[in-house]
This record gives C-alpha cells, structure tokens and sequence, in this order.
C-alpha cells in the first residue's frame, strides 16, 4: 500500500513553499541569536483533516489542527507551509517508521 500512496502524491501534488527555521543560539556575548531561515518549493497536497486523523493526534493538537499535507518532501513540526496565498504551520507529523516514502503532516492556519 506504501507505494500506492507515494504514486498517488506524485500524480496529485503540486508546487507549495516550505519554510523551515534553523534552531537558534547564543553568541559570545550571551545574546540570542535566531537561526536562519530557509524556504524551498516542494510537491504536497494539501487537504481539509478528517475526524479519523484527528484520533490519531495528540489532544492538544486537535484543536488547531485543520488541514494535512502529504508530501514525498520532509516535512518537519514547526515548518510552515504556504499553499495559495495561504500559510499553515505544521502541528504534527505521523512517524514514518515502516512507510517511508512519504511524510503525513496535521496543520494549523496562521494566516
């Protein structure tokens, strides 16, 4: 089945941005100092969540959470993605232990 789903987020992605933020840290003086910042497009599809991938999440999460994004990009908790003028910050994502060719992330709008 893994591979089915890889084929079918080839066939039905398209091009989204992907920014991720680099963690940060302290210079010598002792002050913080934010990580860089890096975007990339990627192929995802993005979807409305349904009530069964709810279940899965955290409760916490399952308030903010709204939309999925499959993708065979990595895809990493606090990236944001943009998709048609609109901005989602990943919330989740499901462990890819045994289907690694592809990453399932839960998302919340930001703007």
């Amino acid at each position: 089945m893994t591979r089915l789903a890889g084929l079918g987020i080839d066939r039905r992605a398209w091009i989204v941005t992907r920014v991720r933020v680099a963690a940060g840290g302290y210079n010598a003086d002792g002050d913080y100092v934010p990580g860089a910042t890096s975007s990339d497009e990627i192929r995802a599809v993005v979807q409305p969540i349904s009530g069964n991938e709810l279940k899965d999440m955290p409760e916490g999460i399952r308030t903010e959470a709204r939309n999925v994004a499959w993708s065979r990009s990595d895809i990493q908790v606090d990236d944001e993605i943009t998709d048609a003028g609109v901005t989602y910050r990943v919330l989740f994502v499901w462990p890819r232990d045994r289907d690694g060719e592809f990453y399932r992330a839960a998302m919340g709008k930001t703007t």
